[in-house]
């Protein structure tokens, strides 16, 4: 809408007019100032023999009003999503020291104890292999089981010294690998216990946890023992 030549807009920024010195604020979005400017200078161009009508100004009004609320409420929202996610942060924290149960068969060796590893297994073979890498990546020795059903078991540490030439203590890896009757690969998954040291948490809300032994696992990919 224009009055004598002069938009409300124009009005504002104070561009395209003759009569009026009126600048626009540094905001690229209206707040209440603007708005009453806005309404101050509707009032002062209207045509005094044909005014604005009652209940156009009460809806810009009203309009001003639900766009206020609308502000309000993101502004709130964005507070209480900032808040979980301090929550968030600090509730993660809590799982320092934590033990859990990740991918990947690590092995830990110490006064001639050594951790157990579990192992998954998709579907019945007649041959388990552990290929065992000490912290250089050598392989130390391969262990074999046989006659094995589909699921998932243990092997404890003191078998895997009791089969194995792992002499010396130290962090080893182990690698799981099964065939079946036929010699065809069994698909196998390998898993061990570690403690939690860090919780670290990226902008989409996921949770990375690291381990003592080195392993970065997602939190959505552990067990917590």
């Amino acid at each position: 809408m224009t009055v004598e030549g002069v938009s409300y807009y124009s009005s504002l920024t104070g561009a395209d007019s003759s009569n009026s010195t009126i600048t626009a604020s540094d905001n690229t979005a209206l707040d209440q100032v603007d708005f009453l400017t806005l309404l101050t200078t509707q009032l002062e161009y209207q045509d005094p023999t044909n005014p604005v009508d009652n209940t156009e100004m009460v809806n810009q009004m009203t309009n001003y009003s639900m766009l206020d609320e609308d502000v309000q409420q993101n502004e709130n929202l964005e507070t209480i999503i900032n808040q979980l996610d301090a929550l968030s942060a600090l509730s993660t924290s809590g799982y320092i020291g934590e033990d859990v149960m990740a991918d990947g068969g690590i092995i830990n060796v110490e006064d001639g104890t050594a951790t157990n590893v579990t192992i998954d297994l998709q579907e019945d073979a007649s041959v388990l292999g552990l290929n065992i890498y000490d912290s250089e990546g050598t392989l130390v020795d391969t262990v074999y089981y046989t006659d094995l059903e589909a699921g998932e078991f243990e092997i404890s540490g003191e078998d895997i010294l009791s089969n194995s030439n792992i002499e010396s203590d130290g962090t080893y890896v182990a690698m799981a690998f099964a065939n079946d009757t036929d010699e065809a690969s069994v698909p196998v998954y390998i898993k061990s216990a570690g403690t939690i040291t860090a919780v670290d948490q990226d902008d989409s809300g996921n949770t990375t946890l690291t381990l003592a032994d080195g392993r970065e696992v997602s939190i959505t990919d552990v067990t917590f023992i």
